[in-house]
């Protein structure tokens, strides 16, 4: 699992949600001061601390103005939770400063000599390997959004991508990334085809990572029912996963998924 990638992804996650949290803080137009509580009895009286020029003013909240009490409070929770965001991302930034940047897996990335060498002794050889090796059509749409290395070497089209196909790698697991087949006469390339090295059965794994997108998500329904009616059953033999902008799509999920489909 690349670590630093998930860290980097999870920063810029706590990164955005800080900006939108500083922003509704700013346009929110809280109340002047802080809230103070007081138990009393089985109840409780709330003041208005604000300061000022000979020291703190202690202004009781009538509890006909509950309002304000409630606008303070809630002032207090967003400062809570900016905070905490801002904690999280030093805590990252320190967490990357001290972590190695020569991984073992940029080894394999960056160095195709050292690949060649180690690939039989660290990744897990199936007897559907040859499978993986045989020439296949791949598609060629768009070609310039693969930008993205793995550490089987093919670019794929996103860091989600990317972080599916490390993970197969690693466990050994053989697929094809676009492979161009026919589905009832229109014609697919889903993001990977994965051969189960256990059973030989035939998955496929599509990863939709613009769900936040209404026209995405029209061709996502098109292609699904399209699947459907040729055999492919989403928990069956067909893997689907999805992210939005606020909720990523990370090497652990990648795991998970793996772990129960093929571990």
């Amino acid at each position: 699992m690349d670590i630093t990638a998930l860290m980097l992804a999870e920063r810029e996650r706590i990164e955005g949600e800080l900006q939108k949290e500083l922003l509704e803080f700013e346009q929110s137009k809280y109340p002047e001061g802080r809230l103070k509580t007081m138990k009393n009895g089985n109840y409780y009286k709330y003041y208005q601390a604000v300061n000022t020029s000979s020291g703190v003013k202690w202004i009781y909240i009538k509890k006909d103005n509950q309002k304000l009490a409630r606008a303070l409070a809630m002032k207090a929770y967003k400062k809570r939770t900016i905070y905490g965001l801002e904690r999280e991302i030093r805590a990252i930034d320190a967490y990357l400063g001290l972590y190695p940047r020569q991984t073992a897996d940029a080894l394999i990335r960056e160095a195709p000599g050292f690949k060649t060498l180690l690939e039989s002794e660290i990744i897990p050889e199936f007897d559907c390997k040859d499978w993986e090796l045989e020439e296949y059509e791949r598609s060629t749409n768009h070609p310039e959004q693969l930008d993205c290395p793995t550490l089987k070497g093919p670019l794929v089209r996103s860091k989600s991508e990317a972080a599916i196909a490390d993970e197969l790698y690693r466990r050994g697991i053989p697929y094809r990334y676009e492979w161009v087949r026919e589905f009832g006469g229109r014609i697919l390339s889903p993001d990977f085809t994965i051969m189960d090295p256990k059973t030989l059965k035939i998955y496929i794994w599509e990863h939709y990572g613009k769900m936040d997108d209404p026209d995405y998500i029209e061709k996502y329904l098109s292609k699904m029912q399209t699947y459907t009616r040729n055999g492919y059953i989403e928990t069956m033999n067909l893997i689907c996963t999805y992210e939005t902008l606020s909720c990523p799509f990370t090497s652990v999920n990648a795991v998970e998924v793996i772990e129960k489909y093929f571990i």
